[in-house]
């Protein structure tokens, strides 16, 4: 299958095109810059995606079958909120309209944990671990662009019900060369307690894509997808007790070190799971 992967020279985005490629499939990469130490399979075709003549262009160029969108402004802080926020809508917008007039199969498409709005200050779950029916409103500007996304897929699916459209709320990504740094969190959990000590390996990103862009769903579907464990060495309800004002809500068949973060649909639609923990590289 030919695949286009817009952001695959990011963190995650070179994990999506490696395990694509190894399925054997065409991969052409989607982005504004390449990186060459990376040595990437496939092809490359510089995008700006909120251009949406250039994003028609591209995509009519090369034609694919599938979709798997990942490019977009990444910082939830320390910049324009505008600019995280046009950038990501109108990106969204551009490449889900111009896949559906191209007549794409499947679109695979970076929604966010943020999406949740779960990662708001002094908002936490009904109950842990919880699933895609949890969603708060969020003033963060990354967080409600990649909700829009959502939104935006919810409505294309209904102009192009030939194609069928997957948002994977991606949690925090690791690269596997990063745990190291889960260390420096150990003495003091509060540096990571905003996701409630949850992440995903880059890898199992790469794995999630695959299963969704393989499967055989239909419509609109939006999952969560996690590591399967916490990155803290205290167990969760600890944590939660002490950071979250002695919040003691888990469902009665909880066992440290579960994720939050329930990934039981992700696992029911696409047989997806996650398969990578820092538990398992050494670190200490």
């Amino acid at each position: 299958m030919r695949v286009v992967v817009t952001g695959g020279t990011g963190k995650a985005g070179q994990w999506v095109v490696r395990s694509l490629a190894d399925a054997g499939h065409e991969v052409v990469n989607f982005d504004v810059a390449t990186r060459p130490e990376l040595e990437l399979p496939g092809e490359f075709c510089r995008v700006d995606l909120t251009d949406a003549g250039k994003v028609y262009d591209a995509l009519f160029q090369f034609r694919p079958e599938a979709v798997c969108h990942l490019a977009a402004n990444p910082a939830p802080s320390g910049q324009a909120q505008i600019d995280v926020f046009g950038n990501n809508v109108l990106s969204a917008y551009n490449l889900m309209q111009a896949a559906g007039d191209a007549g794409v199969s499947r679109f695979v498409y970076a929604s966010s944990e943020m999406a949740t709005g779960l990662l708001t200050d002094g908002v936490v779950p009904a109950r842990i671990p919880f699933d895609e029916g949890e969603r708060h409103a969020s003033p963060n500007a990354y967080a409600l662009s990649k909700y829009l996304s959502e939104v935006i897929a919810d409505s294309l699916a209904v102009r192009f019900p030939q194609t069928a459209w997957v948002g994977l709320r991606i949690n925090n990504v690791i690269p596997p060369d990063e745990y190291g740094k889960f260390a420096a969190e150990w003495d003091d959990p509060s540096r990571n307690q905003a996701n409630f000590w949850s992440y995903i390996d880059a890898r199992d990103v790469g794995t999630a894509y695959r299963a969704a862009l393989e499967g055989t769903s239909s419509g609109h579907e939006v999952c969560l997808i996690a590591a399967a464990d916490t990155r803290a060495k205290r167990g969760l309800r600890d944590l939660m007790a002490e950071y979250y004002d002695g919040y003691d809500r888990f469902a009665d068949d909880y066992e440290d070190p579960r994720s939050a973060f329930d990934c039981h649909r992700m696992r029911e639609l696409f047989g997806w799971t996650p398969s990578h923990s820092w538990r398992d590289a050494g670190v200490s």
